[in-house]
């Protein structure tokens, strides 16, 4: 006999809400897979293009900062080229950002497209956390529970003993792959629209619920989320639910706990857990997907872009380092957005400067960051460095704003 109550996968019904729930959220789903379509036909491809890597390093701070294991973004941005803290504990924060980073960029290339018979398969997130841990150092893996027992975290390995999470008492961790196999069977049949996205996001609370990994659970299951959303087509690289569901933190945390609590009465489903709970947990994520998305769209008119770059040329333009700069810059680097490079002669001549003058301007705008080139006289073409995020995307990542303000 289990000492654990948790030692039958049927104890985890419903799996998903019930057809006329279903239904209630179908809309809601739908909604968001047609915004995010539309937020994908927004123009400026290579902005976009550039802004699915530029954003890797914010996703990595906001899931961590739900674990309360975030680093300074400039940190982030240091330890991504090898520059790492001289403090034990910042390191390892600043490694656990970077193997985010890694595992985020291979698993959408891994699972670019969703069959979710595949990807609901259990090993599939054995994988994703084997990845992430994997990029880690020995100690970065050694934790100690609530007794002061010293335990180890195996990378892709199912838990072996038990644990507790806030109130919820996980499954026996002997019960674990079968708890598992029942996670694939319920989702394995949810192909493509609405009912793909709600299965995912009810497979988000379910893998959390099961707690299947000694540690890295959240972040297991916010990846495969973030992955599973790209893999449908709804990302593009242009949000993430990790910002959304940091910035809601709390109430990300009270519907995970509402969603883990047992059926409540006889109209809260047939299962043995509570319907309601799980109904609202997905609600609450589609609308933090669909703020997400909002916010990006807002962020990615083509108008409002020229202006922001036009605002940054004429702040910058004030430094002594960069008082080159015009505001004529901002139409061509605008173009950047639509265009992978530009040859440096029609760079300047969109300007319509002086050719001493655009030299200049060209200059300072490869101080700033703003440009690179892969040679000394080759074509340019658009960046995004972290500390010009306060001009480029204002708010977007409100902490990188404030860790880097001159």
């Amino acid at each position: 006999m289990s000492k654990y109550h948790y030692n039958n996968p049927h104890q985890m019904q419903p799996m998903l809400p019930g057809e006329s729930k279903l239904n209630d959220l179908r809309p809601l789903a739908a909604d968001l897979i047609n915004k995010a379509k539309d937020l994908a036909a927004q123009g400026m491809p290579h902005l976009r293009a550039l802004l699915r890597e530029t954003l890797r390093p914010m996703n990595s701070f906001y899931t961590n900062k739900i674990e309360g294991q975030h680093t300074e973004p400039l940190l982030i941005e240091r330890a991504m080229n090898k520059d790492f803290s001289s403090q034990p504990d910042e390191a390892r924060k600043q490694r656990i950002a970077v193997a985010h980073i890694e595992t985020e960029r291979w698993a959408e290339a891994t699972y670019p497209h969703f069959d979710a018979s595949i990807f609901f398969q259990a090993d599939v997130t054995q994988t994703i956390h084997r990845h992430l841990h994997a990029q880690l150092l020995p100690e970065d893996l050694i934790q100690f529970n609530e007794d002061a027992v010293r335990q180890v975290v195996l990378p892709g390995i199912w838990r072996e003993v038990g644990v507790i999470v806030g109130q919820h008492i996980p499954p026996d961790p002997v019960t674990v792959h079968l708890f598992m196999k029942k996670w694939h069977e319920a989702y394995q049949n949810a192909r493509a629209g609405e009912t793909a996205v709600i299965a995912l996001l009810a497979a988000h609370h379910r893998l959390a619920w099961i707690h299947p990994f000694l540690d890295g659970n959240g972040r297991t299951a916010r990846l495969h989320t973030h992955v599973g959303l790209n893999a449908l087509g709804l990302t593009q690289g242009l949000w993430s639910p990790m910002r959304g569901l940091a910035r809601q933190q709390e109430s990300y945390y009270e519907h995970l706990i509402s969603a883990d609590r047992v059926r409540q009465g006889d109209l809260d489903g047939r299962g043995n857990l509570t319907e309601k709970g799980l109904v609202a947990f997905i609600e609450f994520f589609i609308k933090v997907c669909l703020d997400q998305i909002s916010f990006m769209n807002n962020l990615l008119d083509i108008a409002g872009f020229e202006n922001r770059l036009a605002q940054m040329l004429a702040a910058e333009s004030t430094r002594k380092e960069t008082r080159y700069l015009k505001l004529e810059a901002a139409v061509p680097l605008a173009y950047l957005g639509s265009v992978k490079t530009l040859e440096r002669s029609r760079f300047k001549n969109m300007m319509g400067l002086a050719d001493r003058t655009a030299d200049r301007v060209l200059a300072d705008l490869f101080k700033l960051g703003v440009i690179t080139s892969s040679s000394p006289k080759g074509p340019v073409e658009l960046a995004a460095p972290l500390y010009m995020f306060r001009y480029l995307f204002p708010k977007l990542w409100p902490e990188a704003e404030a860790n880097t303000q001159v």
